[in-house]
């Protein structure tokens, strides 16, 4: 991280950028934000964290250090608002945000907002918009956006030898909704003051920031608030979260004793904001827990991040449960080592005293050999027929998705030469168990959705599928959140009427508070009475309750699961097809070149297309979830064509391109770096 360097007060505004102070000096720069969380807000505001009820409170104050304001907006530069109900994308024109937006087929929208950032170029203030990578919580009655992962805090005690304490080990978690943006104070303020700090990381260290150490104090304009169509905290400004707020608490889980503790606080954890710098949104204070008792059970287990089943040569990562020391089998002493296969235990000493867990057995997998396939030539329009040997082969696109299983694979009908790939695979079987409710005997109706499954994993497991009663056929997205809100897994099947089982096939890592959702289309049946918390999933899953109270049981009955399992892959064999415009062909295909590049790419992507006719160009951006982010059209050509996307405007990840010539779509996956 960067050391601040106090300027001298610069007056600037959005619209004027005569007086505004780029970093480093230079003449033209993006005004960033700096968004930070102050270890004295935690320990100073409203006389720092409380302890009762076997939950901690606390309280968290956010500084922007930067040379810009951090703007979110709800609105485009155009006037539309963007929404998400499962894997559709709406957009509606209401540039002062007065409209109510509702999913067509039922389900909760979530709606997709952009990072206003200025950018300074000599004396000239423009700016542009970029769509921040996460859709937010859409709440028309409140009136404003809520920001879904702005806060997340953690309980932790200290590994010695780790400085880091993001990698210190966790007792338990709680995470804040960002209910407003909003200029809550300057940092000048008596309220706010030693708040903002050039480095907040570490703590009782830091200098504090007053406004005039600001280049661009107040750039924003200092009066951001509540508000569906713009919020943000101006440079120089914070925003706090009191401790009597929804959610600002982090539970104490049963069997934890007194001692000395840590709270680990991040903000924009997962770095969906722009920002001058992105390594120093954390802190960590001290806090001894006074309430908890001094003696009790003490517990050791062994949790892995990923199977137990490896391939040959691999290992996985175990983790201790968090304590004050540790001793594994094979000498190791910190909380987590790497493991081959063989037999693990860990003796942790906790302020509750010292236990042995269970053992826990890591299994090595014989990596199969490479299966022996080969290329085929069709026509336009026809199916491709690929073979492969080996004992369990899995076919796969050049997008990497998983496309079939077996020595033979038919391929959808293809108007142009691509690449498929194929691997064999050595799969070790786990154990299938079931849980929660079984069927959905009782009274309930069928439900036009918005409503969530919560529960808790115990143990690393692969969520096979879900019983459900449609009232309607009709395609299904099954989405599943962590605690925080953030999307880990989506799933989208046909589902016909009445009862069926959706196959999901999902891996979930230990881990509390996850959500199973159906996003879009619901009209799936729910028990509005008669449910009983919590329901056991196995012995490693525990269905805790739901988003809409502890009486209704929502839309998922009989969960599969399977522990245990695993699977090693050979190396991946390429298999081309090559597409011919054989003679006979009524409707060729004009486009016989596509090339995009540079990819990966830092923004600008060519669109390098050979063309045989004369006809109209269309181009799509996608996310993975299917969403439309961008098209671009262009006006009837022939031969060499030579167009470009601008994809600048997005957040770093991967994106599907489309290509549409002549009703035939050409798909691309582009990485934006």
């Amino acid at each position: 991280m960067v050391a601040w360097q106090p300027k001298v007060l610069a007056q600037c505004n959005i619209g004027n950028a005569t007086s505004c102070l780029c970093k480093g000096g230079v003449d033209t720069c993006d005004l960033l934000p700096d968004m930070t969380i102050s270890w004295y807000g935690i320990t100073d505001y409203m006389g720092g964290p409380t302890q009762q009820n076997n939950r901690v409170y606390i309280s968290g104050s956010t500084p922007n250090i930067g040379h810009g304001p951090f703007v979110a907006k709800g609105v485009d530069f155009d006037g539309y608002r963007w929404f998400v109900c499962g894997t559709d994308t709406f957009s509606i024109f209401d540039p002062d945000a007065s409209q109510t937006f509702a999913c067509p087929y039922g389900g909760t929208a979530k709606q997709l907002t952009f990072q206003r950032v200025y950018r300074k170029e000599g004396n000239t203030m423009t700016s542009y918009q970029r769509l921040m990578p996460q859709g937010m919580t859409y709440h028309p009655t409140h009136g404003h956006v809520h920001f879904d992962q702005w806060g997340l805090f953690s309980l932790r005690l200290p590994e010695p030898g780790i400085s880091n304490p993001l990698q210190w080990p966790i007792v338990n978690t709680g995470y804040k909704l960002g209910f407003c943006l909003m200029d809550y104070n300057r940092c000048s303020d008596a309220a706010a003051l030693h708040h903002c700090k050039d480095d907040n990381t570490v703590y009782n260290q830091g200098t504090t920031l007053l406004n005039t150490d600001f280049p661009n104090f107040g750039l924003g304009g200092g009066n951001y608030g509540c508000s569906m169509v713009e919020m943000g905290i101006s440079s120089g400004y914070t925003d706090i979260y009191s401790e009597y707020l929804d959610g600002m608490w982090i539970d104490i889980p049963s069997g934890t004793c007194n001692g000395d503790y840590w709270i680990v606080y991040e903000v924009d954890p997962f770095d969906v904001v722009l920002e001058e710098h992105e390594d120093n949104n954390y802190t960590a204070v001290p806090i001894t827990l006074t309430q908890q008792g001094t003696s009790g059970s003490a517990q050791a287990r062994i949790l892995a991040d990923g199977t137990s089943f490896i391939c040959e040569g691999d290992s996985v990562l175990l983790r201790a449960n968090a304590g004050l020391s540790y001793q594994w089998s094979n000498g190791k002493t910190s909380n987590a080592v790497w493991a081959g296969p063989g037999t693990y235990t860990v003796t942790v000493t906790t302020y509750c005293g010292t236990a042995t867990s269970m053992p826990f057995t890591v299994t090595e997998l014989t990596q199969p050999a490479p299966p022996e396939a080969a290329g085929v030539t069709i026509c336009e329009g026809q199916q491709a027929l690929l073979q492969a040997t080996g004992s369990n082969a899995v076919w796969y696109d050049v997008q990497g998705e998983i496309l079939g299983t077996g020595n033979q694979f038919t391929s959808p009908p293809l108007y142009s030469s691509t690449i498929f790939h194929v691997s064999d695979e050595n799969a070790q079987s786990g154990t299938i168990g079931y849980g929660g409710r079984m069927d959905n005997t009782g009274s309930g109706d069928y439900h036009a959705g918005g409503q969530a499954m919560i529960f808790d994993v115990s143990e690393q497991l692969l969520l096979r599928s879900v019983r459900v009663y449609a009232g309607s056929a009709g395609y299904r997205t099954v989405e599943l959140y962590n605690s925080l809100g953030a999307l880990l897994a989506f799933r989208t099947a046909m589902v016909p009427q009445g009862m069926s089982h959706i196959q999901l096939n999902i891996s979930i890592a230990p881990g509390m508070g996850y959500r199973l959702t159906i996003g879009g289309l619901c009209d799936l049946y729910r028990n509005s009475s008669g449910a009983s918390y919590p329901y056991n999933v196995a012995n490693v899953a525990s269905i805790t309750g739901t988003s809409g109270g502890a009486s209704s049981y929502y839309y998922f009955y009989e969960w599969e699961v399977e522990t245990g399992g695993g699977s090693c892959q050979s190396e991946m064999v390429a298999v081309p097809v090559t597409v011919n415009n054989c003679t006979g062909i009524d409707e060729a295909n004009l486009l016989r070149a596509l090339e995009l590049f540079p990819n990966p790419t830092d923004g600008r992507l060519q669109v390098q297309l050979h063309l045989i006719g004369t006809t109209d160009v269309v181009a799509e951006v996608h996310d993975l979830l299917g969403r439309k982010l961008a098209q671009a059209s262009w006006p009837a050509r022939n031969g060499a064509v030579q167009e470009e996307l601008d994809l600048s405007s997005l957040p770093k990840g991967v994106y599907a391109v489309s290509v549409t010539v002549s009703g035939r779509r050409h798909d691309r996956r582009v990485v934006l770096r």
